[in-house]
């Protein structure tokens, strides 16, 4: 199958040409840089090669990304090629465009692609002095040549080309292997357990590591040493193998109603959405996947948690025909995940399932790039953990566009920025299904109610413990913390200056914002309809656990990210990333109106997605709490009506300028509140384009710390606000004691 692909160029760069160079130092302040290539390095470098180029008398690793558009400008040449790193052209040219797009430093893009681990602070020591403790071919470490010779020692010996930097990824474990020995086999006829060991190592391709053939055997390792003995075979330290699967099928069945749909997207390429329960979600990975291997390519499947990732392993081990490889990629493998990297990149591995940190992971041959439960919030970064900050659904969409890739986003509820015109991407749908069964739904109306427990769910709640049966409580809150509401007309309390919900986070009646630290009694009035009936009607999983406890005369269970008790009970709340992964005979949502009242781009959009999944999960009955029971979204959520979702939201969407219709970037400016007026309107709002708002600078206060100060810049089209959102950056980094953090497009408000 040939597919057109956006690649800018891949023409190999000839010697003493001037090439532009992306160094990998993660700032805005620094562009791409001019070099020369010298003769004797010119042969193969291209744009995507990894180099190493002086930068303030220091080498520095970076990557070609092409010819240099003014020649002459370069004055300095390149040091080294490292050809074991480099990006391919397809993927750089989608990184460049993610860089532009979202406004993230090229260099931090680039690094995402790299094998982890990658130690860039080593050199090579190619000529020592006499008076050097190491010997020509030694490898040491920046801090250890520092700490002998000093900066200007290094610097020097940098310079004079005494030590050349040489990156490399940590090394692997070395463990025993059992290997085929050429050559005539003694006999072993009078010895069937050796001979079976030994044929069973030929199956498999001739070499094996020892524990794994002692494993698939049975046998003692007193067999292993006497076919050693015997020259059969010979017991090596090598390497420990990546942990790579191979597919035993079994399961195609399962796979096969999914199979045509996942065809026609694989073969078409482009971006799709497709609709489906979430318990299909799976068999339709498999069937994607497969789509792409039976056309000799590979398969990327983004999932949003770790723990997804290893079930997807093991459904398409078995979904999957034998004779192909599966792996995951996390960070909860250590060092293992290099050598998947690797293999991955070589080609080894036909499917890799792997959360956001694989986005960028170099593949040999792309044919499908798989986006599981699309909206979770997990597949995007946020600042100080690993990944971009973009969802992997756009980098999927950049990857799919550059690589000439099939990209297919998978969810039940997906973001409504996919279905409505105007986004960055087009996106096709393939045919939804709908759910095969949907539970009852019953709506409680607790207005006129100050109990945070209707009768109604606790007679609910007995009724069902009684019969044997389960009842997962969904508290989306850790804590007792509670929101303050009007009884008569479900108002929620705010605070003032940003518009957050105020909640009791003790227990006490002093009411906190979460996002600005304001303070204040939760005694007054409400600012709707000047009413004094005001209670606490967003309480959390440890207030709603010890309610239920109490009233229903029983323990109840726990379960959240960090905690689970009695996890088997009857009833049992958690938050509702826990309770949502397992099923339930009745799942209760006893306080959906924190979620549908919030604030903010999206808010209506998760609150449909969280009863939705409710339901899912919910084989018999889903009951529902809320102060506005006529709100649109909650009735289309209890019938399951996405298309109602989409024909309220998309318009309200369009109307107050969000994404998909407009474009949004969010600035937060830490630093003297001088500094950030004097950025925003003396060097920022004047260097915009036309059509481009930029907010004043809105102060966020913080209990215990700084302020900051957050901007907004929206605009109809992508490409200047994210031009706009990088300015920002530049700014900040140029100027000091300022500091900017930018959100392109983000997924709340």
């Amino acid at each position: 199958m040939v597919r057109a692909t956006g690649r800018r160029t891949d023409r190999v760069v000839h010697g003493q040409e001037s090439i532009r160079v992306a160094l990998l130092i993660p700032t805005h302040a620094l562009p791409p840089l001019s070099y020369v290539l010298p003769d004797r390095l010119s042969s193969g470098v291209r744009p995507g090669t990894v180099v190493v180029a002086p930068l303030s008398g220091r080498s520095r690793l970076g990557v070609v990304v092409g010819p240099d558009p003014q020649p002459g400008r370069a004055w300095e040449e390149i040091s080294s090629v490292q050809n074991g790193l480099s990006v391919p052209p397809d993927l750089l040219e989608a990184c460049l465009r993610i860089s532009e797009s979202y406004a993230v430093p090229l260099p931090t893009v680039l690094r995402a692609t790299f094998p982890p681990g990658l130690d860039a602070g080593r050199f090579l020591v190619v000529r020592p002095d006499t008076d050097w403790s190491w010997e020509a071919g030694s490898v040491v470490s920046r801090a250890e040549i520092k700490r002998a010779l000093g900066p200007d020692g290094l610097r020097a010996a940098e310079a004079g080309g005494q030590v050349s930097l040489s990156p490399a990824v940590p090394e692997r474990k070395t463990v025993e292997w059992s290997v085929v020995r050429g050559g005539a086999e003694p006999d072993l006829g009078r010895a069937p357990r050796q001979r079976e060991v030994l044929e069973a190592l030929k199956d498999r391709g001739g070499a094996l590591p020892s524990a794994a053939l002692l494993s698939r055997t049975g046998a003692a390792r007193s067999v292993l040493r006497e076919l050693a003995r015997r020259g059969a075979i010979s017991l090596v330290r090598r390497p420990e193998p990546a942990p790579l699967f191979e597919t035993s099928g079994g399961g195609e069945e399962e796979v096969e109603p999914f199979r045509r749909d996942a065809g026609r997207a694989v073969g078409r390429g482009g971006p799709f959405v497709w609709r489906l329960p979430t318990g299909e979600q799976p068999d339709a990975v498999a069937a994607v996947a497969r789509a792409a291997v039976e056309e000799g390519e590979q398969a990327l499947i983004l999932a949003p948690e770790r723990e997804a990732v290893d079930r997807l392993v093991r459904h398409l081990h078995r979904a999957l025909p034998p004779g192909h490889t599966v792996a995951a990629y996390h960070g909860g493998l250590g060092r293992d995940r290099g050598a998947v990297h690797a293999a991955v990149r070589d080609g080894q591995v036909s499917v890799v399932v792997g959360t956001r940190a694989a986005a960028l992971l170099p593949l040999a041959r792309p044919g499908a790039f798989c986006v599981v439960d699309e909206p979770d919030g997990s597949h995007r970064a946020e600042a100080g953990y690993e990944g971009l900050p973009v969802h992997t659904r756009d980098v999927a969409f950049a990857r799919g566009r550059a690589e000439g890739a099939a990209v297919v986003c998978l969810s039940p509820v997906p973001s409504l920025r996919l279905f409505a015109a105007g986004g960055r991407t087009r996106v096709g749908e393939l045919p939804p299904r709908p759910p095969a069964e949907w539970p009852s739904v019953r709506i409680v109306d607790m207005r006129g109610s100050g109990s945070v427990l209707s009768s109604t769910l606790l007679d609910a709640c007995r009724r069902i413990a009684a019969g044997g049966r389960r009842v997962g409580v969904i508290v989306d809150r850790l804590g007792y913390a509670a929101v303050v509401t009007c009884n008569r007309c479900g108002a929620v309390r705010r605070c003032p200056g940003c518009d957050a919900p105020l909640a009791s986070h003790d227990g006490s009646r002093l009411l906190a914002c979460s996002r600005c630290g304001l303070r204040e009694s939760d005694e007054g009035r409400c600012a709707e309809c000047g009413s004094d009936r005001l209670s606490p009607a967003g309480s959390a999983v440890e207030r709603v656990r010890e309610g239920l406890a109490e009233a229903l005369g029983e323990p109840v269970g726990l379960i959240t990210a960090g905690r689970r008790e009695l996890d088997d009970a009857s009833v049992v709340a958690g938050t509702a990333r826990c309770v949502l992964r397992e099923g339930w005979d009745a799942v209760v949502i006893p306080d959906v109106d924190s979620s549908l009242r919030a604030s903010g781009l999206g808010a209506t959009e998760r609150s449909f997605r969280l009863i939705y999944r409710a339901a899912e999960v919910a084989s018999d009955l889903l009951l529902v709490q809320t102060r506005a029971p006529g709100h649109h979204a909650l009735l289309a959520a209890a019938r399951g009506d996405y298309e109602a979702l989409v024909a309220s939201e998309v318009p309200l969407l369009r109307a107050a300028g969000y994404p998909p219709f407009a474009h949004l970037a969010v600035a937060s400016l830490h630093g003297p509140e001088e500094k950030v007026l004097f950025a925003v309107e003396s060097r920022l709002r004047p260097a915009v384009e036309a059509g481009v708002e930029v907010s004043d600078p809105v102060g966020v206060a913080r209990a215990g710390r700084p302020p900051f100060w957050r901007v907004l810049i929206r605009a109809r089209r992508p490409d200047p606000v994210a031009r706009a959102a990088a300015l920002v950056a530049r700014i900040a980094a140029g100027t000091h004691g300022l500091r900017a953090r930018v959100e392109v497009d983000p997924e709340e408000v």
